[in-house]
């Protein structure tokens, strides 16, 4: 079989920007600079290192880090899956959502979407970060599932924030329910409980936050300082001092 001769240079760079940025030694400028380097000489298996840049560049400049994927794709380098998660995540930090829906319509015509549940992510905390959670639960719930993307922990997680961001307490109470319910590999962990409980106590909802948190102990989840503190001092903020008793009473048992 005959093999495409590869310019020694360009793997040398190629090894350079992945050694550099796994070394956390590639600031924004110098990730410029290189990418501009790196393009000219660019192959399909440039993508790794273009995937290095792109990331230090989206960290700190979303909105250029988007156009340099539209220069990677004159450049005929086939992106990666990972390549448009880093597109939609600037495009998201960027306030462009319409962009990261765009870069999400890709990743599923180039049949990603099996793959594409950090994609999903990026867009989600994006959606949620301007309170439209009940958008996001369309997505995570009808539409992923429709591509045979299958939400994970981290997808519910963000929709459980979100809604407690909103203050619908009551509404991530009955999405942990439903995890619950379905079974399967969401089920809610620790981080999931700790979540909806500080929600239902903000909300004032003391009753409801005592049996998720006996839900959670039932279910074999044992609590961190984090839900220990939430809990107890969302408790004693509206002086319902005999369940943070309580509380105290089965942490220690």
């Amino acid at each position: 079989m005959s093999r495409r001769f590869v310019p020694v240079d360009r793997r040398i760079l190629e090894r350079n920007i992945k050694a550099r940025y796994h070394a956390g030694d590639i600031g924004t400028e110098d990730a410029l600079n290189l990418f501009d380097e790196l393009i000219q000489v660019a192959g399909p298996s440039s993508v790794l290192a273009i995937n290095c840049l792109l990331t230090v560049v989206g960290r700190d400049c979303p909105a250029l880090g988007v156009s340099l994927f539209n220069r990677v794709a004159r450049a005929k380098v086939p992106p990666h899956n990972i390549t448009y998660g880093i597109l939609v995540d600037c495009c998201c930090r960027a306030g462009r959502l319409d962009l990261g829906h765009a870069g999400m319509g890709h990743v599923i015509k180039l049949g990603f979407a099996a793959e594409a549940i950090v994609n999903f992510s990026h867009l989600l905390k994006a959606i949620c970060a301007e309170e439209k959670t009940s958008y996001a639960m369309e997505i995570v719930l009808r539409i992923m599932p429709e591509f045979n993307c299958i939400p994970n922990i981290f997808s519910y997680s963000i929709l459980l924030k979100g809604l407690c961001n909103e203050k619908r307490s009551q509404e991530a109470l009955e999405l942990i329910h439903m995890m619950i319910d379905h079974g399967g590999s969401c089920q809610p962990n620790v981080v999931s409980y700790s979540t909806v409980l500080d929600g239902l106590l903000k909300d004032g909802e003391v009753g409801k936050a005592y049996s998720l948190f006996c839900v959670m102990l039932q279910r074999g989840i044992s609590p961190n300082v984090v839900t220990c503190n939430s809990i107890i001092s969302g408790m004693c903020k509206v002086h319902a001092m005999d369940k943070a008793e309580e509380v105290l009473q089965q942490m220690t048992d």
